[in-house]
């Protein structure tokens, strides 16, 4: 890896190569970039003279009179792969086709595709500091800073303070600036013993950190904007500021480093709870069974909250997650219980189901929360995806605990299993094979996002046997593949159901025993035939539509609708009954409703 200095004049040589020193602490390559206005060459002589002052001399010295010297340094550091960029504050003005422009510091940290350090004033050694002031500025970049201003700590034996400025307009802004710093050093798994802490109520910033500062040594602040240090330049004696910016993401190895990490202490926390919540004894039994009862129960009286109660309840999810777990760590043990609670506990809920659905007195027809688990698409793979994600981001992060619930009703994983037994027990096959399709596909779909999700937080496998690092290698691999393969199907069910002119069932089946007596009683007129039978989804009732090639009384309409009433024990059943051909409409008992 490579760290690029820049140096936009000799007068910042001194300070860009203290800071490329200290900052090569991997003995990195340094490569100092020299802007030069002229021919002379005085910043790469003045950079020189300090390396050979300081006995360095592998750092590679280059120089550039480049009109757009910051889109030069970036690509530098773009093509060099970069870790680092170190600078000073400058602003360099230049003539192009436009006229004269200017170019700043703060143009180049924006656009550095690497974590970016740039000195602003001051020029304390290193070696004798001893007092190092963090700004926290509740942004992305706070993390970066704090780890760099620890390394020094523990390097310099220095004492390290942590501020933080909140707006005089929150009645809390002390309380809340404190739990802003703890929040802080936990992420970054610090005890908060070997610092000190400081809140100060400020509207202006650059004044709330002046309030900080008791003759601190350096200054840090993680930003990519100088405006709340650079004022103070005059009034902080010979104390030196840096301001640190972190790597962004415009690489899939920035990315993961951009995604919050999970420090020790949460890992064993979380490894602790999905074992306890994955392993099949009576607590998860008990829970899964109860869940099961009453999801089943909930899509018998087609009930949306019910079953919504049922989801929350279950416990099914966990022992997913770990599976994602187990992969990303190898770790055969908790993958071994994992599948043991998610096989027993599909089984069991499956049974509970088919059980309730057998017993239980229930319409002959299958309701319509039954028959919507039983179509899935590729829009459920994706739900349960992401919400996959989402659920293991919160289980990894103590402070968005509260957001699995949501989770858990967004990725429904007990309903599909019920409404698979309700349908066998109904004799409904085919509905019975797509609810168990929804499931299969959630549960593929959530241990693939938890295992990606787990290596973005930085969980990795840990010492283990190769073996089971091979194992590990091919379940995860094996599933994505699965996943690619269900993924085709799904997305020709959601095209079919497009082509239909809908995205789900417009209407559902009548019970066997309405539609035998309205059949039987057709039956006995010639030339009258029943064209569409079933509930509609949009409302409640009965809908009718009849052909006929001969006129037929309205008396008929109210012969097929007392025949659905008497069939359903339901005399208050809204029954509409639409003839063709005859050229009448009824639609209440009322009768003819209108002639066209």
């Amino acid at each position: 890896m490579t760290i690029i200095a820049f140096v936009p004049h000799p007068d910042a040589s001194q300070s860009v190569v203290r800071w490329a020193q200290a900052l090569n602490g991997d003995k990195e390559t340094v490569e100092y970039i020299c802007y030069e206005r002229d021919s002379a060459g005085k910043t790469q002589a003045a950079v020189r003279a300090f390396l050979k002052q300081n006995g360095d001399t592998q750092s590679v010295v280059g120089g550039s009179a480049a009109r757009n010297i910051v889109d030069t340094v970036v690509e530098r550091c773009r093509s060099v792969r970069a870790s680092k960029l170190v600078t000073v504050r400058f602003a360099i003005e230049s003539l192009d086709v436009t006229g004269i422009r200017t170019q700043t510091s703060e143009d180049l940290i924006r656009s550095a595709p690497c974590a970016t350090y740039m000195a602003l004033f001051g020029q304390t050694p290193l070696k004798d500091i001893r007092k190092i002031l963090l700004i926290a500025n509740s942004g992305p970049h706070d993390m970066a800073a704090l780890r760099f201003a620890d390394q020094l700590r523990r390097k310099s034996n220095a004492t390290l303070t942590i501020a933080t400025i909140e707006d005089e307009s929150n009645a809390k802004a002390e309380h809340a600036g404190e739990r802003a710093i703890q929040s802080l050093l936990h992420d970054a798994d610090l005890d908060e013993e070997p610092f000190e802490t400081k809140v100060v109520v400020d509207r202006i910033r650059h004044r709330g950190i002046r309030k900080c500062y008791e003759g601190h040594d350096l200054i840090i602040s993680g930003s990519e904007s100088t405006r709340d240090i650079w004022p103070l330049r005059q009034s902080l004696n010979e104390t030196t500021a840096i301001i640190i910016k972190r790597n962004p993401p415009l690489r899939l190895r920035s990315i993961v480093e951009w995604f919050p990490h999970v420090n020790p202490r949460d890992h064993a926390e979380l490894l602790q709870d999905l074992r306890q919540g994955s392993r099949w004894n009576s607590d998860f039994v008990g829970m899964l069974a109860l869940a099961s009862a009453i999801a089943t129960l909930g899509l018998m009286q087609n009930s949306t909250a019910v079953v919504i109660g049922s989801m929350l309840l279950a416990p099914l999810m966990t022992p997913m997650i770990g599976t994602g777990l187990a992969l990303a760590q190898a770790n055969l043990k908790l993958a071994k219980a994992c599948a043991t609670s998610i096989a027993y506990g599909t089984l069991l809920t499956f049974a509970i189901s088919l059980l309730l659905g057998i017993i239980t007195p229930a319409r002959e027809t299958l309701p319509p929360e039954v028959l919507s688990r039983g179509a899935p698409n590729i829009w459920d793979l994706l739900i349960a995806f992401f919400s996959a994600m989402a659920a293991t981001f919160a289980m990894a992060r103590p402070n968005l605990s509260g957001a699995v619930a949501g989770v858990a009703i967004a990725t429904a994983l007990v309903p599909p299993v019920c409404a698979a037994g309700l349908s066998l027990s109904h004799g409904s096959y085919g509905n019975s094979l797509g609810a168990m399709l929804l499931f299969g596909t959630n549960l593929i779909a959530i241990i693939v996002a938890s295992r990606f999700t787990f290596a973005l937080l930085g969980i990795a496998p840990y010492r283990t046997l190769p073996r089971h690092r091979f194992l590990a290698w091919w379940g995860r691999w094996g599933l994505v593949g699965l996943m690619v393969i269900i993924s085709g199907p799904l997305s020709f069910m959601l095209l079919g159901q497009f082509d239909e002119g809908r995205s789900q069932t417009a209407i559902y089946p009548v019970t066997r025993a309405v539609s035998r007596a309205l059949h039987e009683r057709v039956a006995q007129d010639s030339g009258v035939e029943i064209t569409l039978l079933g509930r509609p989804s949009v409302h409640e009732g009965v809908l009718i539509h009849i052909a006929s090639n001969q006129d037929l009384p309205p008396s008929y309409a109210d012969e097929l609708r007392a025949i659905v009433r008497v069939e359903m024990n339901d005399p208050e059943v809204p029954v509409i009954v639409i003839a063709l051909q005859g050229l009448w409409l009824s639609d209440s008992d009322e009768g003819l409703q209108g002639r066209q």
